[in-house]
């Protein structure tokens, strides 16, 4: 695999991962303190036979799974954005936007994830930048090795026009005719795909497709051309017939395709070659004693 999709693949799941760790630890800390100050610790939540699942069983569990990892996150949210300050390190707009855009290229299912705002993911982008700089501050990587990854991998900074689509698929024309009357009547079209849709991959997600292209030999073609022709929001007045029955699709946002030079990617390629070099060193935990960092987990095994 080339070294920028295994990166960009490997920096989305770490966000997720890390997003659904951040809820449920919230969550439960919420819980926690509205259960001690109505002093209902030790209420009973379940049962089983005769045997009682208390509320403090419950939340202490949760704490357990989620508490050190929240925790840990945070501190390495800490670290690297004291250490860039003491370094003089920053991102700008512009290269957020840019990883934004890269990001949302290549993963058709970067919407997934329904918690996650899209400033957010800028936010995330804005420490995971911060973050390999301050690793690779010491590295050198020469131009003749940037320029020459450029060269060869070329592909993977240009990007034809996508459309992220969402789309309500059920069996009979009829049944097409229906959800058209019901978006008409003002029924949101997330509501009605999570309902109706027989596609289960993405009624769970509003029938979000994420960002797709032309060269995608699993959309249908027809799912192109009819997005081209709508603005965003819009959604398609007629059925269209696909191979599993009859479709209604809405374009949600268009990315217009572009390449990017050398000189605008140079740093991100020397940072993600020096990333490569590091391996395991390549790792926030390595810049805890700079940082001077003291936790509640200290003389634990990891």
């Amino acid at each position: 695999m080339r070294l920028k999709a295994r990166v960009v693949w490997t920096f989305i799941l770490v966000l997720l991962m890390i997003n659904a760790v951040v809820i449920a630890y919230v969550l439960t800390k919420s819980q926690m303190s509205q259960a001690s100050s109505n002093g209902k610790s030790g209420e009973e939540i379940a049962s089983i036979g005769k045997e009682k699942v208390t509320r403090q069983e419950w939340l202490k569990k949760m704490e357990d799974r989620y508490g050190k990892a929240t925790l840990e996150q945070m501190i390495n949210q800490k670290v690297v954005n004291q250490l860039a300050k003491q370094n003089k390190l920053d991102v700008s707009s512009k290269e957020i936007n840019r990883e934004l855009l890269m990001l949302k290229a290549v993963s058709n299912n970067f919407y997934e994830d329904g918690h996650t705002s899209e400033k957010e993911w800028k936010e995330q982008i804005r420490y995971q930048i911060l973050l390999e700089q301050l690793l690779t501050r010491d590295a050198v990587v020469s131009e003749k090795e940037a320029k020459s990854f450029y060269e060869k991998n070329k592909d993977l900074y240009q990007y034809d026009d996508s459309y992220r689509i969402r789309h309500i698929v059920v069996k009979t024309k009829d049944e097409a005719e229906n959800v058209l009357k019901d978006l008409k009547g003002g029924s949101s079209f997330e509501a009605v795909a999570a309902e109706r849709s027989i596609d289960r991959y993405t009624s769970p997600y509003g029938g979000d497709l994420g960002f797709v292209t032309e060269e995608q030999e699993s959309i249908p073609a027809l799912y192109i051309q009819e997005a081209q022709k709508l603005q965003p929001d819009e959604w398609t007045k007629e059925p269209i017939q696909t191979k599993n029955g009859y479709a209604i699709i809405q374009l949600k946002e268009k990315l217009n395709g572009r390449s990017f030079s050398y000189d605008e990617v140079k740093d991100q390629i020397k940072r993600q070659i020096a990333m490569e070099d590091l391996g395991e060193k390549a790792n926030v935990k390595t810049l805890w004693k700079e940082a001077k960092v003291t936790w509640f987990y200290d003389g634990e095994q990891d």
